[in-house]
C-alpha cells in the first residue's frame, strides 16, 4: 500500500473521530446530566455498547495507519507527531475516560459525569489537532 493511501485512510479515520468527539463533547456527554436517575444505568449500558461498535474499529484503524505512516516514512517528523497524538488519545481513553464510564455503569453520579465532560476536552483537543495536522500533511503532499 502506498504511503499516500495510508495517509488518506488515516485522515478519513481522524475526520470521522473528530466529528464524533465534538458531538459527544457538546451534546452526548452533557445529556447524561438530564437522564432520569432511575433509567441511568440502562441508558449508560446502551450508550457504552452502541458507541463502542462505532468508535472502536475506527480508533484501531487510526492507530494502525498512524503506526504504518511512521514505519514507512520515519523521517517525516509530522508522522511521529500524529502517532504520538493518537497514543495520547488511547492513554486518555484507557486511563481517564474508561474508569469514569466504569463508575457510571454502576450508578448515576453527577460529579463523575462532570469529570467525564471536563476531562474529555483533552481528547477533543487532541483529535482536533490531529485533524489540522493531517489536513496540512494532505495539502502539502498533493502540492
Amino acid at each position: 500500500m502506498m504511503i499516500n493511501q495510508i495517509l488518506a485512510i488515516n485522515f478519513i479515520c481522524t475526520v470521522f473521530m473528530t466529528g464524533v468527539i465534538w458531538m459527544v463533547q457538546l451534546v452526548h456527554y452533557p445529556s447524561f446530566l438530564f437522564v432520569d436517575v432511575s433509567n441511568f444505568k440502562k441508558f449508560h449500558v446502551f450508550h457504552s455498547n452502541r458507541i463502542s461498535w462505532i468508535v472502536a474499529p475506527v480508533m484501531l484503524l487510526e492507530l494502525l495507519t498512524s503506526y504504518f505512516l511512521v514505519y514507512y516514512n520515519s523521517q517525516n517528523f509530522l508522522n511521529w507527531v500524529g502517532f504520538f497524538l493518537i497514543i495520547l488519545i488511547f492513554l486518555l481513553t484507557a486511563f481517564v475516560s474508561v474508569p469514569r464510564h466504569n463508575k457510571l455503569s454502576l450508578a448515576h453520579d453527577e460529579t463523575v459525569i462532570k469529570q467525564l465532560i471536563s476531562t474529555n476536552w483533552f481528547r477533543t483537543a487532541l483529535w482536533t489537532v490531529r485533524f489540522v495536522l493531517l489536513s496540512y500533511m494532505i495539502y502539502f503532499s498533493s502540492n
